[in-house]
């Protein structure tokens, strides 16, 4: 697979600072190449995503000769070319024979730098063909799969254990009833107490009243206190 590699060249002169001097010309505007393309450190060369494609760049020590007199700026600092190829559709699949273009082309446009900096107005470049990486092809996620109705367990038997406490809890219940219904039976009026040694006889003549109630052999009479015996009454 091949495709499109558009030259461009970034570097500071003696006198002028770091600006972009060769442009892609298809860009419309090229502040993102000043931006991206930074010297490097320890690497030949260096890669990255722009949103007009994949930007790769390398440096270059200016000498003697390609300067054709002292490669240093008014500062005493050495002057470093930053070139490099902008493919919109990939990246280079092999980046070093791609940089070795771009070096000489650069090389050029930077010798008309230094001739003029001040009047110097960035030159657009024409692309070249390269050939590209492969580039990994796009496999869709696979669709969810569709909820599974999942029914509720059917309902078993009891536990033994929870019959057991059942019928505990009938027994305490019951047993709680009981004990109410003693409690309520014992809360009733008091028995009257023994009926006195003079209340012996028994007769059917009327009670003068008041009359008193007492137990005579284990039953209920009612008396005059004042005129004792009486005649057994029951007591309602």
């Amino acid at each position: 697979m091949t495709g499109e590699a558009w030259p461009f060249l970034v570097a500071r002169g003696r006198r002028r600072g770091y600006s972009a001097l060769l442009v892609p010309g298809f860009l419309g505007e090229h502040g993102f190449l000043e931006e991206t393309a930074v010297p490097l450190d320890d690497v030949s060369f260096r890669t990255a995503s722009t949103p007009f494609g994949t930007l790769t760049w390398a440096e270059h020590a200016v000498t003697t000769a390609d300067a054709g007199g002292e490669p240093r700026d008014e500062y005493g600092r050495p002057l470093v070319l930053l070139h490099g190829l902008l493919c919109p559709r990939g990246e280079p699949a092999d980046a070093g024979a791609a940089l070795a273009r771009t070096d000489a082309i650069a090389l050029a446009v930077y010798r008309r730098f230094l001739a003029g900096e001040e009047a110097f107005r960035a030159e657009e470049s024409t692309p070249f063909e390269v050939g590209l990486a492969r580039v990994p092809t796009f496999r869709p996620a696979p669709a969810p799969r569709p909820p599974v109705a999942i029914s509720a367990p059917p309902r078993g038997k009891p536990r033994r254990g929870l019959v057991w406490a059942g019928a505990g809890a009938v027994v305490v219940a019951g047993g709680v009833a009981a004990v109410i219904a003693l409690v309520s039976a014992g809360s009733g009026p008091e028995p009257p107490p023994p009926c006195p040694r003079d209340v012996v006889t028994l007769t059917s003549t009327p009670l003068p009243s008041p009359v008193a109630t007492c137990l005579l052999d284990g039953k209920t009479v009612g008396y005059s206190p004042q005129n004792a015996p009486v005649s057994p009454t029951p007591r309602k």
